[in-house]
């Protein structure tokens, strides 16, 4: 009963406009502060500097270190996750877990298991196309700097992962549910509005529109699955901060969003076959995970939502009782 909870607390749509606004502002002016200040200094001291004009965010053009930009570009993210979750009591008088969970607790053995099972299959599929030369890959082994990486991927993606799912997938939804009623039109909507906004990437420039959106549309599409069908955020969240991870890590290439001194350099791939491939690899982490811990029948996407009685009994008891079966997987 995720989406039932947007019926607890205040939520008529001044509070919602409000919150986008302070999240915008926090984001996209707050939490841009410290890189363009390192901009401007960098500049200060080269004025010849230009943006890469293939890929703006590419930060090494302003001789930003990849390890600093990297960690310059979570931040508005990381402050994004905290002013969303710490204005939830303020605004909506609803409890901050009410976005992430229809669950009495975060479900860590979700999360980890939608990690490990997607790492997996991103091994799987990592492995096979390079191995049949579909894609092709540069060595650029620095231990030093891996290993920095790796620890501030780790300790950062989560966040920037987790504000990606708690807005688009669990705010955003369940505002949408309140107006729609139906589960499977705010599943439209936030994946549309979730691949809306990665327009711009320069990835899209690289391989097309045409490849690259439908991509950025499915993931939304697959993340909100997960989260509908397993009554929570914290299966798609774990399999959405494994992936960003992963590629951090392990792959990176010209027109990366993120760019990072990447274990490989990606130098050429099939960005249709790539399409395909993790289009297939969704499909088996949901059957997977599907049997695994018994959701419902597909139906229930199509489902109306209901909004529970308030004169029967209080509405967080119903979520508990209603899914007490998950608690056992």
């Amino acid at each position: 009963m995720f989406l039932e909870r947007v019926f607890e607390g205040k939520n008529d749509v001044g509070r919602w406009i409000a919150m986008i606004v302070i999240l915008v502002l926090v984001t996209q002016l707050i939490g841009g502060i410290p890189l363009g200040v390192m901009i401007f200094l960098k500049m200060s001291d080269n004025p010849d500097l230009q943006p890469n004009p293939e890929n703006l965010y590419d930060l090494s053009a302003y001789d930003i270190s990849p390890i600093t930009g990297f960690a310059l570009m979570i931040i508005p993210f990381v402050l994004g996750l905290f002013t969303l979750l710490l204005l939830m009591k303020p605004i909506h008088e609803r409890p901050m877990l009410s976005v992430i969970t229809g669950h009495p607790s975060f479900r860590w053995k979700r999360f980890f298991w939608g990690a490990g099972a997607w790492v997996l299959l991103l091994t799987a599929y990592a492995i096979f196309a390079t191995l049949t030369g579909i894609q092709k890959i540069e060595l650029h082994f620095n231990p030093a700097t891996l290993l920095t990486l790796i620890a501030l991927s780790v300790l950062l993606l989560p966040f920037q992962t987790g504000f990606e799912e708690i807005l688009f997938r669990g705010y955003l939804m369940q505002g949408f549910a309140k107006i729609f009623k139906y589960r499977w039109i705010p599943l439209l909507i936030t994946s549309l509005l979730f691949g809306g906004l990665h327009f711009f990437n320069p990835e899209v420039k690289e391989v097309g529109a045409l490849i690259a959106m439908p991509q950025y549309i499915w993931f939304g599409f697959f993340f909100g699955i997960c989260a509908l069908m397993d009554d929570g955020l914290e299966l798609a969240w774990g399999t959405h901060a494994i992936n960003n991870i992963f590629l951090s890590v392990f792959f990176t290439q010209d027109s990366s969003a993120l760019q990072t001194p990447a274990l490989y350099r990606i130098t050429e791939f099939n960005p249709l076959f790539d399409l395909i491939a993790l289009f297939a690899i969704s499909l088996i982490f949901i059957f997977v995970a599907r049997q695994k811990f018994k959701w419902p029948e597909w139906n229930y996407l199509l489902a109306k939502i209901v909004q529970p009685d308030p004169n029967e009994e209080d509405l967080s008891e119903l979520l508990i009782d209603e899914y007490d079966e998950y608690d056992e997987n």
